[in-house]
């Protein structure tokens, strides 16, 4: 049976960021190394040149006397006559940064682990293989790579660099517009006079620190660019799922033998702790910027929205597929050992035991309750920070 390909990273995607293909040589020393390995680095070195940058901008720390935007939210002055807002007190900054840069090595891991998915189905339900569509399984996994080749190539990448620096143009207009720290003014200023101190201060405010205002419009296309990729993989991964288990080729537990402590889906758990650790982590990056730079209105309850609707697709939904397949196919198994030549009590014995295992390798009432958190909190820390910010 064919596998997955997933285009989307390796080389195409690579290709596409920086707007050329790798020559022979280059191509042959990037080969050594993985993708994974390649953004590790890549991240490593990000790291070291906004450092360097914020160093040389003296946008790292605070200038001497100058009181910092989070120690005055314990009141420690009333009317502050200069605010600073240097990147290492920046917290939502350096999750931003910290997120971005770990976004395609999050990537990296859920590819790895949807290339193994028909191979682990596959060994997982070797005693009913030939009683499967083959051609018409293999018919979507041809279409589905083809729609990762299409994510991947050059074109479409150049598309998504563009819509990703036109998105991180409008996030740094919005924070120009909207100033820093909106809902958390805790002094005597008025609060357009105190969100546009803020911003003065900002260890990335283009007038006093253009180099880092660069440097951050080049982490938000990286954030978008990678985001929009990530999503559309997983998009066509869900679809792809979705039209094989009509064919019942769903996720599927091997009950024949606990082969790997997970009852075969081994992959599959770690699919999902990679995408739950991504998903938290933007989660966290996503809500310091709309509930503490951003102030609280409208455009922050209609981006939690979205935020909630993306957490459903990409937390629940799996979640659901997988648990649907799982039950699929012990129907399966339970069919074929009732069918077989086995003694009465040992297949009761292998029935019982099927029932008793666990459906997925990761309890999916956690995955409710993670996904119901993700929309929660971010809306009652809104709510909190307007209602102490007035």
């Amino acid at each position: 049976m064919d596998s997955l390909v997933l285009d989307p990273l390796e080389p195409e995607l690579i290709g596409g960021l920086f707007g050329r293909r790798p020559s022979v040589a280059e191509s042959s020393s990037l080969a050594k190394l993985r993708p994974r390995t390649r953004f590790i680095l890549l991240a490593l070195a990000g790291v070291c040149i906004v450092i360097s940058v914020a160093a040389v901008d003296h946008a790292l720390t605070n200038p001497s006397g100058v009181q910092t935007a989070l120690a005055l939210f314990t009141g420690q002055s009333e009317r502050p006559r200069r605010i600073g807002l240097p990147l290492s007190q920046d917290p939502v900054g350096l999750i931003a940064i910290a997120m971005t840069l770990a976004g395609p090595i999050f990537c990296c891991e859920q590819v790895r682990a949807i290339r193994g998915f028909n191979a682990m189905n596959e060994r997982n339900m070797a005693y009913r293989m030939k009683t499967l569509d083959v051609v018409a399984i293999n018919s979507q996994t041809a279409r589905t790579n083809r729609h990762f080749k299409a994510v991947g190539n050059r074109a479409t990448s150049i598309l998504l660099f563009l819509v990703s620096g036109a998105a991180s143009l409008g996030t740094d207009y919005l924070i120009r517009r909207w100033g820093l720290f909106g809902s958390w003014n805790y002094t005597l200023l008025s609060r357009t006079t105190w969100r546009r101190e803020v911003y003065a201060g900002w260890w990335a405010n283009p007038h006093s620190h253009f180099p880092l205002a660069i440097v951050l419009w080049c982490v938000g296309v990286f954030f978008f660019y990678f985001l929009i990729k990530q999503l559309l993989m997983g998009g066509i991964f869900a679809l792809f799922v979705h039209r094989v288990m009509a064919l019942d080729f769903g996720v599927t537990p091997n009950m024949a033998a606990n082969t790997d402590g997970y009852w075969g889906l081994r992959p599959l758990r770690r699919f999902m702790e990679v995408t739950y650790s991504s998903t938290l982590g933007h989660f966290i990056m996503i809500m310091g910027i709309l509930v503490v730079w951003l102030p609280f209105g409208a455009f922050t309850i209609l981006m939690l929205l979205t935020v909630m609707v993306i957490n459903i697709l990409v937390v629940i939904y799996p979640s659901q597929v997988a648990l649907t397949g799982a039950v699929s196919e012990k129907i399966h198994f339970v069919a074929h050992i009732t069918g077989s030549r086995r003694a009465r009590s040992e297949r009761e014995a292998v029935i019982e035991r099927v029932w008793s295992t666990p459906n997925l390798p990761f309890r999916f009432r956690s995955t409710l309750t993670a996904a119901t958190i993700y929309f929660l909190v971010p809306v009652l820390l809104a709510l909190v920070s307007s209602l102490l910010g007035r």
